[in-house]
């Protein structure tokens, strides 16, 4: 019997069960790892993971782990891909905890943010880490889920349309052939290939949905009222709307300035072609946003959420970021960070994922950056 491939997951939270149930039910030989061991307790005593429906009842598939470990050495030794779905704000930890363990040839595929491939490489360089590894990353992890217990999780929805992006650009199609085999078309995956590793970054779509419904609701969320609905039409008026497509059009203008097409929020929710004239078979953003999936989801009902700490230090913040790199004016995205501060008395600016915290000299020409997301040198 041919040896099973072996992919590691770096992360035990929704994520990390659902990429090793996923990858362990159909034949991966699956190796999760975690910082904690009371996190992959139970994945030890069972075997494996569990996927429930959205009903939270059992779906009667079951993803073995060969391997649940804390030893991160054990877990990375002889994967053929590593998967790291975990928060942005951590990924450089796992990236210093991964450096020394990791192998010639072997696929880092970070599943979250798009960018981090970027991160990766910066901590590799500062290590002296000389060996080939591919580095990657996505717009977005594939799955809507949430870990249930210690040996389960629910399954909500897979995410199919995914934009896949690698550090150098020049290795997309090596890594962009193995991402299709583990996130396949037959289970409805679409695998678009970005250009670069800022192709990856710009769609960030949960940074500009997000963030101006949570600052103009701001009183409403904090005072818990239990209607709020993110995505809610009275959530979502008319000139909330304009504020996310302001964003939308400062992000579609920094992709525009480093040669990357970027489809506008509404081509992407509706892949049909934008065109600023409102001719009338074009829905307009306001209409496309609204939508019943979307809107039946209830909260948040605080401010000190995912969709502000994360979305605006390593969303919009990198966005604010690029755009002063490539000369691209992002006074409204600036805006809605400085009001974000305010609202939750931090330093996102200072604190976010900048430029330079991704190992881009902001002193180099818009060439030299070119250059070097697609050679990984200048």
């Amino acid at each position: 019997m041919p040896k099973k491939e072996k992919i590691a997951v770096l992360g035990a939270g929704s994520g990390g069960f659902m990429c090793s149930a996923d990858m362990g039910s159909r034949g991966y030989e699956v190796a999760l790892f975690s910082r904690s061991p009371e996190k992959i307790k139970g994945v030890k005593e069972h075997g494996g993971i569990e996927v429930l429906d959205i009903n939270s009842k059992p779906t009667g598939i079951f993803g073995k782990v060969e391997f649940a470990t804390s030893d991160i050495e054990e877990a990375i030794h002889g994967a053929s891909i590593i998967l790291n779905p975990i928060p942005y704000f951590v990924c450089e930890d796992y990236a210093r905890l991964a450096a020394p363990y990791l192998e010639e040839g072997q696929i880092v595929l970070y599943l979250g943010k798009g960018g981090a491939s970027l991160t990766w490489a910066k901590v590799l360089k500062e290590l002296g880490i000389d060996k080939k590894v591919y580095l990657a990353d996505c717009n977005t992890l594939p799955y809507g889920t949430s870990r249930m217990g210690d040996y389960q999780v629910r399954l909500e929805n897979r995410t199919q349309n995914l934009i896949v992006a690698s550090f150098p650009g020049k290795d997309i199609e090596y890594v962009g052939s193995a991402v299709k085999k583990i996130f396949p078309p037959e289970n409805g995956y679409t695998i678009r290939y970005g250009q670069n590793a800022i192709d990856s970054i710009l769609v960030d779509y949960n940074a500009i949905t997000h963030t101006p419904p949570m600052i103009c609701n701001a009183a409403r969320i904090e005072s818990g009222d239990k209607d709020f609905h993110l995505f809610g039409k009275e959530e979502n008026t008319p000139s909330v709307v304009r504020m996310i497509e302001r964003i939308d059009r400062e992000r579609v203008g920094i992709g525009r300035k480093l040669g990357l097409k970027q489809n506008t929020l509404e081509e992407e929710i509706l892949m049909v072609k934008w065109n600023p004239h409102g001719e009338d078979h074009v829905l307009p953003l306001y209409n496309a946003i609204h939508t019943p999936f979307l809107e039946v989801c209830e909260g948040p009902f605080t401010l000190d959420t995912r969709h502000l700490t994360e979305d605006i230090p390593y969303g919009l913040v990198t966005f604010s970021s690029l755009g002063k790199l490539v000369g691209v004016p992002t006074p409204v995205t600036d805006a809605v960070i400085t009001i974000a501060e305010v609202l939750l008395d931090r330093d996102f600016r200072n604190n976010g994922r900048t430029v330079e915290s991704m190992g881009i000299n902001p002193a180099w020409s818009l060439e030299q950056v070119k250059k070097y997301l697609l050679e990984g040198n200048i």
